[in-house]
């Protein structure tokens, strides 16, 4: 695409350039994007070189987690943890950029930049006024987008002298990417795994053999916390929480590994800005800028890697709204309370300020596994909290149909936690044909990565259940906070 100039109005501006908000100015237009019919792609030169840290901007303080001690954690105390640039990324509130290393920055461009769309099909079934902009986070070697925080998590424990990095997740996607990650950088991986109900197998165990890593069931009877676990609840008990919890006691014990986390932590979700500078960029392209950025959430540092490029402009002065969708049976944000809570099941790490629906609570089993984590990550609960973010929750059936009229106008086959964003798109994309208004929409999808079944079978063959809050586990969990100030 050729160098050219293009009058481009003020406030849809992203961190690489200067507009001031009400102004016009004539600015060179990069000339590293490619659109070709709806696809607008960025070439390896556009990727980024450095994350964001949106904290840094923000006009507010984020609480910041504590130790056992009820002082503010400090980097001794997580150094025998994480890495040192794990550290200094999770605790610096003040410098707006880290730099992506060479090694990691490599790594990316095996997938990266990832390309976006203009979802024409879909507009045209909605018949919506409304322009729709996905970005699709497949195509990483874990098929999502978890590949964007495992890959300089495993280069930065290489980096310490570490032999290994262990970690907690409830499926293949997080597997395969930290079993690739850690591939590539010469370490040892050990996962705990949710177990599948009356099995002695994890979820994801295959993709654990596939990159040669040890995948174990949790609750499992080689922690403490596991046996603890299987004692009180038995082994169908299983959460993400105490996958994290049995993780973390293994890396307090043994200092040859580091502990990695797929999402909630800072860190985490500096890394994920990588989706949102490159949505910033290949918005640009189409002189366009989003209305309304709508991402699903489990603890949130996707959905605010991607929202938070877009944060500033909206500090200024413009009107973005940013929409969290919940998986109706854990609703974090919208049913949660404000405070501070451990990020695993047995309280063994350090307490983090989030919404949280405590974390004692016990979610049904809905398809969308990601999902299912009682808090949310602190950036992210405190944007919300000072109203720049809203939520809203949807239950399975309505969602899966949702994705399904995505699939079938589109061609791409969803992940599960990808329909509860569509279905949101899909309604305030008909909020905006009622209006008459012409918004523009930006969203994330990741590809359905099962090849043995259709995400939309249970849907289709009509045993789909709308999953509702355990309320018990619910008021029980809750119930802790009662008295807190």
């Amino acid at each position: 695409m050729p160098s050219s100039f293009r009058l481009r109005k003020a406030g849809r501006d992203n961190l690489c350039g200067c507009n001031q908000v009400g102004r016009y100015e004539l600015r060179t237009v990069s000339t590293m994007a490619t659109v070709t019919g709806n696809r607008i792609t960025l070439s390896p030169r556009e990727m980024p070189s450095r994350w964001y840290n949106v904290e840094a901007d923000l006009p507010f303080r984020v609480p910041p987690m504590m130790s056992p001690s009820g002082y503010p954690i400090t980097a001794r105390e997580l150094e025998p943890l994480f890495p040192k640039q794990i550290i200094e990324q999770e605790l610096n509130a003040k410098s707006r950029t880290f730099n992506i290393p060479k090694e990691v920055k490599q790594a990316y461009q095996q997938w990266r930049p990832t390309p976006m769309f203009r979802a024409s099909a879909l507009e045209k079934e909605l018949g919506t006024t409304a322009k729709l902009y996905y970005k699709v986070e497949g195509g990483s070697p874990s098929g999502s987008y978890e590949s964007n925080t495992a890959i300089p998590q495993a280069f930065y424990t290489k980096k310490s002298g570490a032999d290994g990095i262990v970690t907690g997740g409830a499926g293949g996607v997080w597997i395969s990417a930290i079993g690739h990650a850690a591939s590539l950088f010469g370490l040892k991986s050990k996962v705990y795994s949710v177990r599948k109900p009356d099995s002695d197998r994890a979820w994801g165990d295959a993709y654990g053999r596939v990159w040669g890593i040890d995948v174990e069931a949790s609750p499992s009877e080689g922690t403490r916390v596991g046996k603890l676990q299987n004692k009180k609840e038995g082994p169908n008990s299983g959460s993400i929480a105490t996958a994290l919890a049995e993780a973390y006691e293994v890396a307090t014990r043994n200092s040859e590994v580091k502990f990695a986390i797929p999402t909630l932590m800072g860190n985490t979700l500096i890394h994920q800005t990588i989706v949102g500078l490159e949505a910033q960029r290949q918005l640009a392209a189409v002189d366009e800028a989003p209305d309304h950025v709508i991402g699903s959430i489990g603890a949130g540092s996707h959905f605010g890697g991607l929202i938070a490029p877009f944060v500033p402009a909206r500090i200024k002065g413009r009107n973005t709204r940013f929409v969290a969708v919940e998986e109706s049976s854990t609703p974090s944000l919208t049913r949660g309370v404000y405070t501070e809570e451990s990020a695993d099941a047995a309280g063994l790490m350090p307490q983090v300020p989030m919404y949280t629906l405590g974390r004692e609570y016990a979610p049904p089993g809905v398809l969308a596994g990601a999902m299912r984590y009682h808090g949310v990550a602190p950036i992210v609960s405190s944007l919300y909290r000072e109203k720049y973010i809203e939520a809203v929750a949807h239950r399975q059936i309505e969602s899966y149909s949702a994705g399904l009229m995505f699939t079938r106008a589109e061609g791409i086959v969803l992940s599960p936690h990808a329909m509860y964003t569509v279905k949101e798109v899909i309604e305030q994309a008909m909020r905006s044909k009622e209006k008459g208004t012409d918004d523009t929409i930006l969203f994330t999808v990741t590809p359905a990565i099962n090849a043995e079944s259709s995400p939309y079978d249970s849907l289709l063959d009509g045993v789909m259940n709308d999953e509702k809050p355990e309320e018990a586990s619910l008021k029980k969990s809750l119930g802790r906070f009662i008295g807190r100030g």
